[in-house]
């Protein structure tokens, strides 16, 4: 091993993860796609992806452990309007990995999905015949449209 630089004989694990790492920072930092390109999600939360019994359990959950730090208002209207585009599995890992604030991670994955209902009916987002489920496949195929107009306009396109 004499004579051989220093270079080669570190290996080269440390340079695929930071190769790895910047091709993951450019998929993340895409913009997200125009109205006529094609998107991953196939649903949207106006097709009705959540019950009314489900989002009144969020409700409940939401009065219990969240009322400490947020109001309704957070999370209504404009403040909402963030999430607009995105999947609700986005809304979910951040909802699942944030909160509550003091525990993050600490509920049931049932009770982060009827919380995430609970929110999207604080939006006006329509009640559905089915729950919300947990599925992170499934919650990747929804998209969180807060416009009922956006998503009728993409079904005529």
């Amino acid at each position: 091993m004499r004579g051989m630089s220093d270079s080669r004989l570190r290996s080269p694990l440390p340079q695929r993860f930071w190769l790895w790492m910047a091709m993951m920072g450019v998929f993340v930092s895409l913009p997200a796609p125009s109205p006529g390109q094609s998107i991953s999600p196939k649903r949207s939360t106006q097709s009705g992806v959540y019950t009314a019994e489900q989002a009144t359990r969020g409700q409940d959950t939401y009065a219990t452990l969240c009322t400490g730090c947020h109001t309704a208002a957070t999370h209504t209207g404009v403040a909402f309007q963030h999430w607009d585009g995105h999947s609700v599995l986005d809304l979910f890992g951040y909802v699942s990995t944030k909160m509550p604030k003091n525990e993050p991670g600490s509920l049931e994955p049932e009770q982060y999905a009827d919380l995430v209902a609970y929110l999207l009916k604080l939006n006006q987002m329509p009640v559905g015949r089915t729950e919300l489920p947990t599925d992170t496949t499934v919650l990747g195929t929804i998209r969180i449209e807060t416009k009922p107009m956006a998503a009728a306009k993409r079904g005529t396109r």
